[in-house]
């Protein structure tokens, strides 16, 4: 399930509430829980790190936290004694391609320790701001009825090089409808996507950006 890629930046913090299993008496169900974030990589591959979520004094009293990931991980039991980064107390970072529910023990100093359960979950945050970025297509008539044809997106380079990947949603008639250019390609057609067809039909559009976000576009695809 994981794969070395090159790193990035993290995108979006997921609020999603851990189903937590009490053992120490010091600590209550309010006091703690677990979140992820993740940054998509493309090729349907996801970065991500789950964390503990807990005031400074409740993470003073951690002595470690261990994660038990899907048994498709190479060491799917994993510890973590430091509490690094203070925005993702106790964080473990790992790559795949699909959501499992993550079984967390937290040991305390003292000896006691709680159980927690949360679920992976993958999302991306619309951008803060818009790119200027349209799209267009170029089309060459092959012979009556039909076309191949090339989708690309376009604007300022500023623009373009924060775009990581380009996820083109075809008509369903289409093999493998939803298809994905991580490219940037020379020239001015950026995220180049070509098929060849008989009929239009309006493209979706997807952008996504290096900073976690991502963006939404139509294209009417036409013949001319």
């Amino acid at each position: 399930m994981e794969k070395r890629k090159k790193s990035l930046i993290w995108a979006v913090a997921l609020m999603t509430p851990a189903i937590i299993s009490i053992t120490s008496p010091s600590v209550s169900a309010q006091d703690i829980s677990a979140a992820n974030i993740s940054r998509y990589l493309g090729d349907g591959e996801w970065q991500w790190k789950v964390y503990i979520r807990a005031s400074a004094n409740v993470l003073d009293r951690i002595d470690y936290v261990e994660y038990r990931l899907h048994p498709t991980f190479p060491r799917p039991v994993r510890t973590v004694g430091e509490l690094g980064d203070p925005r993702y107390p106790f964080g473990l970072e790992s790559r795949g391609w699909g959501v499992f529910p993550i079984e967390i023990k937290i040991r305390f100093k003292n000896g006691d320790f709680q159980r927690l359960k949360h679920m992976l979950e993958f999302r991306t945050p619309p951008a803060d701001s818009s790119l200027s970025i349209t799209a267009d297509n170029i089309s060459t008539r092959v012979r009556s009825g039909l076309w191949r044809w090339t989708v690309f997106i376009q604007g300022p380079e500023l623009d373009l090089e924060k775009i990581q990947c380009v996820q083109y949603t075809l008509h369903p008639t289409f093999y493998d409808p939803v298809r994905e250019v991580c490219e940037r390609g020379s020239g001015p057609h950026a995220f180049a996507l070509t098929a060849t067809g008989w009929g239009t039909f309006e493209i979706k559009i997807r952008l996504f950006l290096k900073d976690g976000g991502t963006q939404d576009l139509t294209h009417m695809l036409d013949f001319h």
